[in-house]
This record gives C-alpha cells, sequence and structure tokens, in this order.
C-alpha cells in the first residue's frame, strides 16, 4: 500500500500519459482501496508501453520496429498512363518551378533531366525545349502556342494547390481566352496522386549526411533528409502534413542558388524530413523517412537524377533497417554511396 501511495514523478508522467483522468482525480479525491487496485492495473501497463517506446525509438543507431519496413524491391520508373495523373504532376511541377504568362508557360528543368522535358513534350502533345542565354545548367519547357497553352491549362485546371499560379490563371485571363471558367483552388490528398513528385521534381533533393558521434557504435551519424526549398511556405505546410518533418525558415537575404541563376535577398523557407542543418543530424526521424520512401515507392520521381537519388537513399534505408549501418561492411557501403550521391 506505501509503494501505491507514495507516487513518485515517473508515475504521475505514466498516470497522466496513459490512465483516464476519472481514474487518477478518484485516488487523489476518494483514496479508495478499489481505485488504488485498478490504478496498480494501469501501472503495470503503462510501465509496458513505457517501456516499448523507450526500446523502439526511432534513430539510426536503434531502428527495430517493423512498423517501418520497407521491401528491398526497387520502385520501377513510372510514366503516366492517363491525363488525370498527368496533370496533377504538371501542377506540381509548375507550382514548384514554372511560371504561367500571358503567350508562354514555361518550366525551368535542370541540363541533366532534359530527358523528362522530351517525356513531357510527348506525354502532353506540345512543348519545346529553348536554352537560357546566361547558363548552359538548364533549359526552359516552353508552352507557346495557343493549343499547347490550352492544352496545359486544361490538365491543370483544378488541380492547383496554391494561389500564386492561380492568381496567375486569372491575371492572364485564361478562362476569357479558352472559354473554360478557372476553377477554385484544390484541396486534396497528396497520397492519392502524383503532385508530390512534381513539385519535388521541381525543387526537391534527396540528402545524406554522416557526421561524428560519441553514442553509435562506430563513431558516425547516418541521417537521411529529403528537403524542398520555396521561397514561399504555403506549399511546404501540405508537404509536412503529409510526410512528417519540419519547415524553417532559412537565413533573411540570403543568396540563393538557382539552376538558372543566383538570386540575391530573398527570404527561402525549407522543409526537412529531419533537422534544418547537418549538424541537426540526431533529429532524423525514421518514421518521416519512412513516409518519404512510401510515398516515392508509389509515385518515383521522374526527372532522372531525382529518381537516381532515390535510389540510392532507398539503398541506405535499407542498410539502416536492417541494421547493417551498425557493421564496419554496411557503414562502408553507406559512404560509397554517398560519394557516388551526385553522379
Amino acid at each position: 500500500t506505501a509503494q501505491l501511495v507514495s507516487l513518485n514523478m515517473v508515475t504521475y508522467l505514466l498516470l497522466f500519459s496513459y490512465m483516464p483522468e476519472t481514474l487518477y482525480y478518484s485516488i487523489i479525491i476518494n483514496n479508495n482501496w478499489m481505485s488504488k487496485i485498478m490504478v496498480h492495473k494501469y501501472l503495470e501497463k503503462s510501465m509496458i508501453l513505457f517501456r516499448y517506446y523507450s526500446n523502439n525509438k526511432q534513430s539510426a543507431s536503434n531502428f527495430t520496429s517493423s512498423v517501418f519496413k520497407m521491401s528491398e524491391h526497387k520502385p520501377s520508373y513510372k510514366k503516366f498512363i492517363n491525363d488525370e495523373y498527368l496533370g496533377y504532376y504538371l501542377s506540381g511541377l509548375i507550382e514548384g518551378d514554372g511560371n504561367i504568362g500571358t503567350r508562354l508557360i514555361t518550366i525551368s528543368i535542370h541540363i541533366k533531366d532534359i530527358q523528362n522535358a522530351y517525356n513531357l513534350i510527348n506525354l502532353v502533345g506540345y512543348g519545346k525545349i529553348i536554352n537560357y542565354s546566361h547558363t548552359t545548367k538548364a533549359i526552359r519547357l516552353v508552352f507557346g502556342n495557343k493549343q499547347a497553352r490550352k492544352r496545359v491549362f486544361e490538365l491543370i485546371n483544378g488541380k492547383l494547390l496554391g494561389p500564386y499560379k492561380h492568381k496567375q490563371l486569372i491575371e492572364q485571363k485564361y478562362d476569357i481566352e479558352f472559354n473554360m471558367p478557372i476553377k477554385p483552388m484544390a484541396h486534396f490528398n497528396l497520397w492519392d496522386n502524383p503532385w508530390l513528385t512534381g513539385f519535388s521534381d521541381a525543387d526537391g533533393s534527396f540528402g545524406v549526411f554522416i557526421s561524428k558521434s560519441k553514442t553509435h557504435k562506430l563513431g558516425y551519424n547516418v541521417t537521411l533528409t529529403f528537403r524542398i526549398k520555396q521561397k514561399y511556405d504555403y506549399l511546404l505546410k501540405y508537404v509536412k502534413n503529409t510526410l512528417g518533418g519540419n519547415i524553417y525558415l532559412l537565413n533573411k537575404n540570403i543568396t540563393s542558388y538557382h539552376i538558372i541563376g543566383v538570386v540575391s535577398n530573398i527570404e527561402i523557407y525549407q522543409y526537412s524530413s529531419s533537422g534544418p542543418s547537418i549538424e541537426d543530424a540526431g533529429a532524423t526521424n525514421f518514421k518521416y523517412a519512412y513516409n518519404v520512401i512510401k510515398y516515392f515507392s508509389k509515385y518515383p520521381p521522374l526527372h532522372n537524377s531525382k529518381y537516381i537519388h532515390f535510389l540510392k537513399w532507398y539503398k541506405i534505408y535499407l542498410l539502416i533497417q536492417d541494421k547493417k549501418h551498425l557493421t564496419e561492411e554496411g557503414f562502408n557501403k553507406i559512404k560509397n554511396i554517398k560519394r557516388n550521391f551526385r553522379d
């Protein structure tokens, strides 16, 4: 009885976390023997839950939960077979790095992903590739004639999540030009379509970082990060709500290095599946990494470079999942994958 009455701080925390309010107040106010027996039973269950939670924290050094197990079969590169999915992908791509003008709809694409630009031209049925005059690192996918712009408008209408490109449609009077109402901004579950694939192909990146750690077996911590940078945080909130993670305002008035050149004196927001920087490696939550893999396994990146990076990211995840990162051989495999990550 004395043990039940003399509750320590840990017990109080367990009571607040796992015991119904009515039972807690019952023992505090009434202090009767029946409540004490019920509390004892709840404490037994609470300790089991507490030990389970402690033993299953998501970190690169202790990754045991079967809930986040992924298949070793790599996701296959997919092409969209219908206009519905193509429209969602294009919407994400345009909202990430496109522009809707009066005479042109343009999308910036890195030169190493030019093959996907040609694929999109085939899928849309229109479009051409134009080089930038001031850089060789990127090209523009341009939909210029009226039929091309109408086709893209039909594909993305009703699938834009943010206000910025939606406002461009209104300002450029696409509804009047094509005698077609501009549908309201969309609200949909990102898990249901490849919008996020397009958005990620525009401005996303898969990264792996290795940092020294005193608490890990080999003295190093492995961090997997999926990041997207944008001028506004509106769309990043959709990503966070879907995959988990965090949004950070990077240093104000920074110089941003974009594929079309250097852009200075702007605020940049960043979504990250882990911490805001490499130094926050310990903050990685493998539940979020699991969500990233789960989504892109269903809707793989179409940009060739992003697809290759995702597969390498996936390989490292599997090594961590199987605890091979705790062995010298597995850790060396991770280092080799990281070394070739930008290939």
